[in-house]
């Protein structure tokens, strides 16, 4: 009998081959930004990349969305592409600089479900200055 092997699955089965070679692997992680009218975009992505790099992990895309945090995530334009790059175990985790950037819109539950189903995670990189990033 033949099983198909699940994305999670491939993951899992190169993390331990890597850890069994001695070579571990970085994590590839998403910037994703919601970005409101006013804000800086640079700003924002290069506070998630400093937060990404600082953990030493890969920055495997920069995703982006022109919306509010209220939109439902299946309405946001660029979440399908963060989405996507996660259930293909392309990256590893997600990082944001809140939580509610990807759950703010009573979505929180899937969202905690769907990353722990695909062995993903989230990373909040807070700004230092509050109010300075959304």
């Amino acid at each position: 009998m033949t099983r198909t092997r699940t994305p999670g699955d491939i993951t899992r089965r190169r993390s331990i081959a890597d850890a069994a070679g001695g070579f571990p692997t970085r994590a590839a992680v998403v910037l994703y930004a919601c970005i409101q009218p006013g804000q800086d975009e640079a700003a924002v992505t290069a506070l998630l990349r400093r937060h990404a790099e600082a953990r030493d992990w890969v920055v495997a895309a920069e995703v982006v969305d022109h919306t509010s945090t209220a939109t439902p995530l299946d309405r946001r334009p660029n979440w399908e592409r963060a989405r996507l790059l996660i259930t293909t175990g392309q990256a590893r985790g997600i990082v944001t600089t809140s939580r509610a950037a990807c759950a703010d819109t009573g979505d929180a539950p899937a969202v905690e479900e769907w990353l722990a189903e695909h062995q993903a995670f989230l990373s909040e990189a807070r700004p230092a200055v509050h109010g300075a990033v959304r």
